[in-house]
């Protein structure tokens, strides 16, 4: 099965390390080595990930999300940041929708915890488990916030977020990823469906 495409969008999850966690990353080339897939980045910076470090690949097509196991076999940052890493052995379906990551434009509302003024975000993605934004405010890695999604979770319950990821754009803009905390099912379960929602509206006007 060879589902695996040049510019194709994954998430790479780095297993052990200083470096364990979760991070996005783009398929670059396909080669007789291995898969080329571009660097991963943390506050702006490239990391440096050592070779033979163990990693988990997860990656989505029209039908499914599949994962498939690997490990880097080298790494470069000139001219660009690139990771050599290991060509599957196999894949693994999986049926976790909330790894469906739409990619979307808007602003939405967010709060902190002890204010009562929200303030706009640009909001990046959005997936079962948590959205992308921007902003120009600067926030530390496990600050919790409150997200206005009611367009896609239908009530009017502001949903709990904590931010996993922070990358610097420049001086003024940073881009967060954002964990749904303590989500009820119902909740999460309607913003899969507007999600799948979403899709199937745009490729009916064949934007996708």
């Amino acid at each position: 099965m060879d589902i695996l495409e040049i510019n194709q969008k994954i998430e790479v999850e780095v297993l052990t390390g200083n470096y364990k966690g979760t991070y996005l990353s783009k398929l670059a080339d396909i080669i007789e080595k291995g898969i080329i897939i571009t660097g991963l980045f943390k506050d702006g910076l490239p990391l440096a990930i050592k070779k033979n470090r163990r990693i988990r690949v997860y990656l989505k097509t029209e039908r499914a999300v599949y994962k498939f196991e690997s490990k880097v076999l080298r790494r470069s940052s000139k001219p660009l940041a690139l990771l050599l890493i290991e060509k599957p052995k196999s894949y693994q379906r999986i049926q976790r929708r909330d790894h469906f990551r739409l990619e979307i434009s808007g602003r939405i509302d967010i709060y902190q915890a002890d204010q009562e003024k929200s303030f706009k975000a640009e909001i990046l993605n959005i997936s079962g488990g948590g959205v992308g934004i921007k902003s120009q405010k600067k926030f530390a890695e496990g600050e919790e916030l409150l997200l206005d999604l009611k367009r896609m979770t239908s009530n009017d319950k502001l949903i709990e977020a904590v931010i996993v990821r922070k990358n610097i754009i420049n001086i003024k803009e940073y881009n967060y990823g954002l964990e749904f905390k303590d989500i009820d099912r119902q909740s999460r379960e309607n913003i899969i469906q507007w999600i799948f929602a979403y899709q199937r509206k745009n490729r009916q006007k064949g934007l996708n």
